[in-house]
């Protein structure tokens, strides 16, 4: 017989087992906690917050030193221009008290150039040249000649300045002469050209202004106690509130003047003309306007006590609510041509 084969057993084939997944990322990168940074990550972000503060830092320190550098050199630069101006200012003053013309001249205009450099110093300037312009027009000018070339430039810096800039200002020109020594053949003759002028308060107490040419100057608020304004043109000019207590107008051209509230108190006014004017709350106690031209003024409500108004134009004037009880030399013709209401009162002679 022949031997029974041996059967070998049979071997099971085992399944392998799937690997175990990795989180997504780098090879064999170490799995973060979950809810939070590794340390080098926080290390990087903190490195960086660093620099930025360190930048910032920098940068602020770099501001502060270019504005102190820049305060520094704006200094430096106002204290070099202080110092430029001082010493034109001093050369200028010296050239107002040399002999020639032209020197004295140039001094003036070199002021007016310094007061337009440094507003700051206007009021200082100008006061120098009103102290000049009193001083050096102490006489009258030559026969038939207007003021001398000096006077008139200091006037006209003086008149054209900035007045923004004035701080309080008020030009002193008290007792200046600025009138000729006597009339020309031609009514007219030149004086003082201060046409457009602003001489608002200006000081001109017992000043003499005859043959001035003041036609659209603003004089509001200025003082003129006791001035000679004989034959000046003050055409359309301002005086409203101005001091005129005692002054001379005779002859004077008052044409369209603003005069409300003016002082014109014992001021004489022979053959002025005042046509035109405004008067309104006018003071005119005992002033004389025989002769004068008052058609188509305004007097309303105005007290006319003691004025003389022997041979004054009235016509047209507005005499609404004016007294005219106090009213010298004032005829029933003259009220006939002027205008009145029931409010004015008038002379007994005359009512």
């Amino acid at each position: 017989m022949s031997p029974t084969p041996v059967r070998r057993p049979r071997l099971r084939r085992r399944t392998p087992r799937p690997a175990p997944r990795r989180p997504a990322g780098r090879p064999g990168a170490a799995t973060a906690p979950q809810g939070g940074l590794d340390w080098a990550r926080r290390i990087e972000l903190v490195s960086v917050l660093l620099a930025s503060l360190v930048a910032v830092a920098g940068l602020w320190y770099s501001s502060v030193q270019t504005r102190q550098a820049n305060q520094q050199a704006r200094d430096d630069r106002a204290l070099a221009k202080e110092g430029q101006i001082t010493d034109r200012y001093t050369a200028a003053v010296g050239n107002l008290g040399e002999d020639k013309m032209d020197i004295r001249l140039g001094g003036i205009y070199a002021l007016q150039r310094i007061m337009q450099d440094s507003t700051r110093d206007q009021s200082t300037i100008a006061n120098v040249l009103a102290t000049y312009v009193r001083t050096h027009a102490v006489k009258p000018p030559a026969k038939y000649r207007s003021v001398p070339e000096d006077i008139h430039a200091a006037l006209t810096v003086l008149t054209t300045r900035e007045t923004a800039h004035d701080a309080g200002l008020r030009l002193d020109l008290r007792g200046a002469r600025l009138q000729q020594v006597e009339l020309a053949p031609v009514h007219g003759a030149p004086g003082a050209a201060l046409a457009g002028a602003d001489l608002r308060a200006v000081d001109l107490n017992h000043s003499i202004l005859d043959n001035a040419d003041l036609s659209g100057a603003d004089l509001s608020g200025a003082n003129l106690n006791g001035a000679s304004v004989l034959h000046a043109d003050l055409r359309q000019a301002d005086l409203g509130n101005a001091d005129l207590h005692y002054a001379n107008l005779s002859e004077a051209d008052l044409s369209d003047t603003n005069l409300f509230g003016v002082n014109l108190s014992r001021a004489q006014m022979f053959d002025a003309d005042l046509s035109g004017a405004e008067l309104f709350a006018a003071e005119l106690s005992d002033a004389v306007l025989s002769g004068a031209d008052l058609s188509g003024a305004d007097l309303k409500d105005v007290d006319l006590d003691g004025v003389a108004l022997l041979d004054t134009n009235l016509s047209g004037a507005n005499l609404a609510g004016a007294d005219l009880r106090g009213a010298r030399h004032l005829t029933k013709e003259q009220l006939n041509s002027a205008r009145v209401d029931g409010k004015t009162r008038l002379p007994a002679s005359l009512s």
